[in-house]
């Protein structure tokens, strides 16, 4: 029973998460205009958004929720990737969400994985494997 209350409460974050579509996408495209953002992290954020607006990925968007499930996650992984070599004011100048922009890609990376086929999920995250971790301050910390 506790598995399916933590599965309900999963599905309940992750569905309000899929809201945030369109601030991530406007958050996305404000950071590629950004002059400070290098040109490789440019074309990452303009793949992001090709991918997100292509009825053609891991997981096609005719599937109710599971359908923008993975384009919610890799937002949050090029996101959280971002937070490396963008500075906190302007990723939070940018953002027009009224959550707390790492916390809700947090949720989103960890409740996503209850939900997304372990094979799509490797996928998405096959090129973000962080030698460390960001904190909330945007910080990387490397795991001693």
């Amino acid at each position: 029973m506790s598995k399916d209350v933590n599965q309900s409460a999963a599905m309940t974050t992750l569905k309000e998460s899929l809201l945030f579509i369109p601030n991530f996408l406007k958050l996305i495209y404000r950071l590629a205009q950004d002059a400070n953002v290098s040109k490789t992290d440019r074309a990452l954020l303009l793949g992001t958004i090709a991918y997100v607006l292509s009825p053609w990925d891991f997981l096609p968007d005719m599937i109710p929720f599971l359908g923008q499930l993975d384009d919610i996650l890799l937002i949050s992984l090029v996101l959280k990737r971002m937070m490396d070599s963008v500075s906190r004011e302007t990723m939070l100048s940018y953002w027009d969400g009224n959550k707390d922009l790492l916390m809700l890609m947090e949720d989103i990376i960890n409740l996503a994985v209850k939900f997304i086929p372990e094979g799509v999920y490797r996928k998405l995250i096959k090129k973000s494997n962080p030698q460390g971790y960001t904190d909330v301050e945007y910080e990387v910390k490397s795991e001693a």
